[in-house]
């Protein structure tokens, strides 16, 4: 009984001298197709890596709606009302000037730009290539509603901004 261990160790050795030893590494076909998935992976997300856009769409988005919720927060604080032009290529905030500290409701006039803790006119430019989809204007007034008839949505790029008319609140994106 002993024997058959040995035996089966030894005809099993001469099986493996017989067999040829098997190189390790890629063959020349799967070289070739790890090469081509690299290929088509770098040709459909490469370009993801290097275009901006899509970023800089959503942080103009981010920056606009900010400034909208700013423009209300101020003619709520300082009681006159502040008015933010939207243009395709970007955005101002001026606010109307008080008078011995009270705004004049029938004033249209907005010549003071409203400023921002830095010191600098609000006030922004869309990136390249990022546009914000129609022109418009809003007035907040002293509470905070605005001179809209009804709700209004500003596209830029796939992210909606919505402007509701009678609280002044803007969501998005």
């Amino acid at each position: 009984m002993n024997r058959l261990p040995q035996l089966a160790g030894a005809g099993s050795r001469r099986i493996r001298e017989l067999r040829p030893a098997r190189e390790s590494g890629l063959t020349v076909v799967e070289l070739i197709l790890v090469i081509v998935i690299i290929g088509i992976l770098g040709a459909l997300a490469g370009p993801r890596f290097f275009d901006n856009r899509g970023f800089d769409e959503r942080a103009y988005a981010e920056e606009l709606a900010s400034a909208l919720r700013y423009a209300q927060k101020v003619a709520v604080g300082s009681g006159c009302r502040v008015r933010a032009d939207i243009a395709p290529s970007g955005y101002s905030l001026t606010q109307q000037d008080a008078s011995a500290g009270h705004c004049d409701p029938t004033d249209t006039s907005f010549p003071a730009p409203v400023m921002l803790s830095t010191g600098q006119a609000a006030s922004g430019t869309a990136p390249s290539g990022v546009t914000a989809d129609i022109p418009l204007v809003v007035v907040f007034d002293a509470l905070g509603r605005t001179n809209l008839g009804s709700n209004r949505f500003i596209a830029v790029g796939p992210h909606t901004l919505s402007i509701q008319a009678e609280s002044g609140l803007v969501t998005g994106p």
